[in-house]
């Protein structure tokens, strides 16, 4: 009966009898053992690839949530300019009249203000129409609309506003609303309406979409419009700060650029006292939201955590498989374990703010600690949010508790006991130094992390390499035997028929 092993034909003993398929199976299955365990190591090693490489994704996102609350950019060289540790509630004394938010760089506190006027656009209304399809524009005629919004030190310069209109046909009050406004010169800045004062009172309108005096209108050409009124004209918001005569004017009334992270929402004017004269001062209160803030280190702490508890798992001892985790004892997975806990445990100092109460130093001694404002270190080695101690932290300084996560600048030529050449002028916080020593283990390339990767490819590399020379040689084993018993088969037939001759001579 003819059978195949790895697509050779055997012979099942059909002369001697034997069960060549089962003898040539065994053999071969002998042979294999050595790429058997060539192969169960080569898993073995994938699998401890495939766990470092789940540690790397862990510790990235550790890392990111590190960077949530370092308040500096992605490469860490400067602040950042929308991440704000410090999450913050505003209140106004009358939301009426103004209203406020905070973000990147505020600080909490209680800030005055007086709202003298608000931000608006220009308006200009055309004389009267009886009706809207009166014509208002006759072939030939001309209607140009410009605004006061160039900007030619902007890059690239900005050109102003111009609509220039002729027209080609008589024009009613409709028909030039709507070539206003799709016109190509417009860019949204103007918009044209026809208003129906009443019966036989119908006007064109033109406003504009934007505020401050760069939107007043400026009107040339053959169409009658009626004066301007001064409540017509585009003018810019005035308000004062902190019960001060040094009025600020800004083109919105949403105004972010005159305190550091503070944005005022301009709704009405101030009212006036009884006297008919003097403004009341609105009061705007702003104070960190410390469940916000509690939130943001929970995430932080989670994300340690769940480094924590992986690299653990891969200490501890099953009883029931008599085994620790794959990755026990493996010394990088020692490294990060002693990297992280000297990482929350070590204290540091400032040296451009040995005042901060949460990083305090005298000398060179070392005080800066994650306790201090409001992280626990657990028996275990994880972390929790001690919200008591954050809430006491940022009653006393929230400001000092952002520099004791984000870091601090130091002015050019200030000493530095770490760097001598004074070259680096920046203080790292907890954050921002807890996110750059993670960086050298998760940095492509280049990482701890990545090196080891590199190792572990090289490695199952020469283990496909062993494989696929073993391979080999087994077929070429396989083929050998096969041929062997094949002539054994030969051998014996050839016997059998000569037996088969010598009895028929006997008889």
């Amino acid at each position: 009966m003819a059978t195949g092993l790895i697509g050779r034909p055997t012979f099942g003993g059909l002369a001697s009898g034997l069960d060549t398929n089962a003898l040539l199976s065994g053999l071969l299955e002998l042979e294999r053992q050595p790429l058997q365990r060539i192969q169960s190591r080569r898993a073995e090693v994938a699998n401890q690839r495939s766990l470092m490489r789940d540690l790397n994704s862990r510790l990235v996102k550790l890392r990111e949530a590190a960077q949530a609350l370092d308040n500096r950019n992605a490469t860490g060289s400067a602040f950042s300019t929308s991440e704000e540790f410090l999450k913050y509630t505003g209140a106004s004394s009358n939301e009426d009249v103004v209203t406020v938010s905070a973000g990147t760089g505020a600080a909490p506190g209680e800030v005055s203000v007086e709202i003298l006027q608000l931000a608006t656009g220009a308006r200009r209304f055309s004389e009267s129409y009886a009706n809207t399809d009166d014509v208002v524009l006759t072939a030939g005629q001309s209607l140009v609309i410009s605004l006061d919004d160039a900007d030619p030190d902007a890059v690239p310069a900005v050109e102003q506003t111009e609509i220039n209109l002729v027209a080609e046909t008589n024009l009613t009050l409709a028909d030039l609303r709507d070539q206003i406004n799709t016109n190509e010169g417009n860019g949204g800045k103007i918009r044209a309406d026809v208003l129906r004062v009443a019966d036989g009172d119908s006007r064109l309108v033109i406003t504009t979409t934007g505020t401050g005096t760069s939107n007043e209108i400026t009107l040339s050409g053959d169409m009658t419009f009626a004066a301007q009124a001064d409540n017509d004209r585009a003018q810019n918001s005035q308000i004062r700060l902190f019960g001060s005569d040094q009025t600020i004017e800004r083109e919105s009334n949403t105004i972010n650029d005159v305190l550091t992270g503070i944005t005022f929402e301009l709704n009405r004017v101030s009212e006036t006292e009884d006297d008919g004269v003097t403004n009341i001062l609105e009061t705007v209160t702003l104070g960190v939201d410390n469940d916000e803030i509690a939130a943001s280190l929970e995430e932080f702490t989670k994300a340690y955590n769940d480094v924590v508890n992986f690299i653990d798992n891969q200490f501890r001892y099953n009883e029931s498989s008599n085994s620790a985790g794959p990755l026990a004892g493996d010394f990088t997975l020692r490294q990060v374990q002693s990297e992280l806990r000297d990482m929350v445990s070590q204290g540091f100092s400032f040296s451009t703010n040995p005042s901060n109460p949460f990083a305090p130093s005298a000398g060179n001694s070392l005080g800066g600690a994650i306790t201090n404002i409001g992280i626990k270190i657990e028996s275990g080695g994880t972390l929790s949010v001690d919200r008591e101690k954050l809430d006491e932290a940022l009653a006393l300084d929230p400001i000092s508790v952002r520099e004791f996560l984000s870091g601090r600048n130091r002015a050019e030529g200030d000493p530095d006991p770490n760097d001598p050449d004074g070259l680096d002028f920046f203080d790292e916080g907890f954050a921002s130094l807890f996110s750059t020593q993670l960086e050298q283990l998760v940095r492509s390339g280049d990482g701890t992390l990545a090196e080891r990767d590199d190792a572990y490819d090289r490695r199952l590399r020469e283990f496909d390499d062993s494989i696929s020379r073993f391979e080999s040689r087994l077929a070429q084993r396989e083929e050998s035997l096969i041929l062997r018993f094949s002539e054994l088969e030969r051998v014996v037939a050839g016997l059998q028929n000569q037996q088969g001759f010598l009895s028929s001579i006997t008889v």
